[in-house]
Formats: C-alpha cells, sequence, structure tokens
C-alpha cells in the first residue's frame, strides 16, 4: 500500500491525489489499530464494540487501494499507448477511482469515530431489556 502512495506522492492529476489519500488512510489505519489496543487493555468490551466498524474501515481503505492500483496502470498505458484496451476503457477507470475516492472514501471516517466511541452506549443496557426488541 506505502510502495503505490511513495511512487505516486507527487503525482499531479487524479493518481497523485489518490496516492496521498491512501497514504493518509495507511498512517490512520496503523493508529486506529494502535489506538484500540491500548484501549482494549482497559476496555475489554471495545474489541466487541469496535469490529463492525473496525471491519467497514479496513474495507474503504482497500477498495481505495485497489482502485487506485488499477487507476495507477490505465494511467500508465494511456500515456504509453500499449494497453489492449480501448483509451475510453482506462479513463473510464480513472474516473470510476476518483468517483470512489471522492464519494465513498469518505465514509471510512465515520467508522473510525465509531470504532473509537465509547463503549458506554452500547453496554449499558441491561441484558434483560433485549426482550422487548
Amino acid at each position: 500500500m506505502l510502495r503505490l502512495a511513495r511512487a505516486n506522492l507527487f503525482a499531479r492529476g487524479p493518481t497523485g491525489t489518490m496516492a496521498r489519500a491512501i497514504m493518509k488512510r495507511a498512517v490512520e489505519w496503523n493508529l486506529l489499530t494502535l489506538r484500540i489496543m491500548l484501549r482494549a487493555g482497559k476496555d475489554r468490551d471495545l474489541v466487541g464494540s469496535a469490529s463492525v466498524d473496525y471491519l467497514m474501515y479496513s474495507g474503504y481503505v482497500m477498495m481505495g487501494y485497489f482502485l487506485a492500483l488499477q487507476a495507477e496502470k490505465a494511467q500508465t498505458l494511456l500515456l504509453n499507448g500499449k494497453g489492449s484496451e480501448s483509451a475510453d476503457f482506462y479513463r473510464a477507470k480513472i474516473q470510476t477511482a476518483s468517483f470512489y475516492f471522492a464519494r465513498l472514501l469518505p465514509r471510512a471516517d465515520a467508522h473510525r469515530s465509531s470504532a473509537l466511541a465509547p463503549t458506554h452506549s452500547l453496554m449499558q443496557m441491561d441484558n434483560a431489556n433485549f426482550a422487548f426488541l
């Protein structure tokens, strides 16, 4: 993941924008993992309460990474003209990745916040109260 980001960090255009976003998310992901790990030592409910949002965050970041890889390859093939598909196909790859980075990847922020939310709101409900649901 960091190889892609480092290789295109200062690139102009969509691939540079994606590389910087991936670099940011890779660092955030490591910090998120560390924070959950450290807080779990004090709050045993944290791992369970953070698990779904942590996995969703991870999924958004990994999808962004794979789309950025495709966009990087498409950009290379567009520039050197050696692709086996039409130029429109490669432009569509880049446009799809740009859409994802602009509209879907930001949803990872909500999952990061939720994964770090205090567990008391989740765990304060008495088990007997679940019978009413």
